[in-house]
């Protein structure tokens, strides 16, 4: 099966106009936002593939000016199976926002994301999404599974740590503050339609519905966050933390294969 799946993707990678669509449910996203300055746009920009330009973007409703951002996406995995429901999985992206060589906005998954937590005991269910998850990222070239702690109750408790990255989050979760609450913005909705992975080899188109658009974030506070967060570009506490008590939805048409910069310049 393994090898049947690869040769799909491959074919697919020739532009040979084979579609795999899957609907990807997530619960409680979260975001972990870093405002970059100026040495750290700098940075990620020369790690960005040829023909790829960082932007800046309104991040949500409340962003008065659009900013350089990284967002480490925290999100508990739903699988719609119901003898799966048991099974509680997160995942990771890091992303930042680009503009690729043909001029089309979307978000840059990069960092070795996405990652996606690992059952850490044993159960003949947690196995085989185990094993599910691991055939994905070598699917798609990228990703890995790891250790991640991810809760949402009365305390947000987010952690992660890789050979490069340390994330320790822990904070009470105050919904009450109307103010600190707020939606994704036009900006968010407009890049959120092709997610680049691969170092820009490959990209999914995604497809929402309106539970996307009307989901309401709201912002911890940053008070409580003391911990640095530590990746190859920063070692500092987050600018802003938004989550998302609920579900959303996306429909994925996956692995498109991306035009080199010298195709489309050349």
């Amino acid at each position: 099966m393994f090898l049947v799946k690869k040769l799909i993707f491959k074919f697919m990678e020739l532009g040979l106009g084979l579609k795999t669509y899957f609907s990807l449910e997530t619960k409680n996203p979260i975001f972990i936002n870093f405002k970059l300055t100026p040495e750290e746009v700098d940075k990620i920009q020369s790690q960005l593939p040829s023909g790829f330009t960082i932007q800046r973007v309104r991040f949500t409703h409340l962003d008065e000016n659009p900013h350089y951002w990284i967002s480490y996406n925290f999100y508990e995995l739903k699988y719609p199976k119901p003898e799966l429901a048991s099974v509680k999985k997160a995942r990771l992206e890091i992303n930042t926002f680009v503009q690729d060589a043909q001029g089309r906005k979307g978000i840059f998954v990069f960092c070795g994301s996405p990652f996606v937590s690992v059952e850490n005991r044993w159960t003949v269910l947690g196995s085989i999404c185990d094993f599910a998850e691991w055939l994905v990222t070598k699917i798609y070239g990228v990703g890995r599974l790891v250790p991640i702690q991810f809760n949402v109750g009365d305390k947000l408790k987010v952690g992660f740590k890789s050979s490069v990255h340390s994330v320790n989050i822990e904070a009470d979760i105050q919904e009450s503050n109307p103010q600190d609450k707020s939606r994704l913005s036009r900006d968010y909705w407009e890049f959120n339609d092709i997610s680049f992975f691969n170092q820009g080899k490959t990209c999914d188109y995604v497809n929402v519905n309106s539970s996307f658009y009307s989901a309401e974030f709201f912002k911890v506070n940053m008070e409580q966050v003391t911990e640095p967060c530590v990746s190859p570009f920063f070692k500092r506490v987050p600018d802003e933390i938004w989550v998302h008590r609920g579900e959303i939805s996306y429909l994925v048409n996956s692995m498109n294969r991306c035009r080199p910069a010298e195709w489309v310049h050349g």
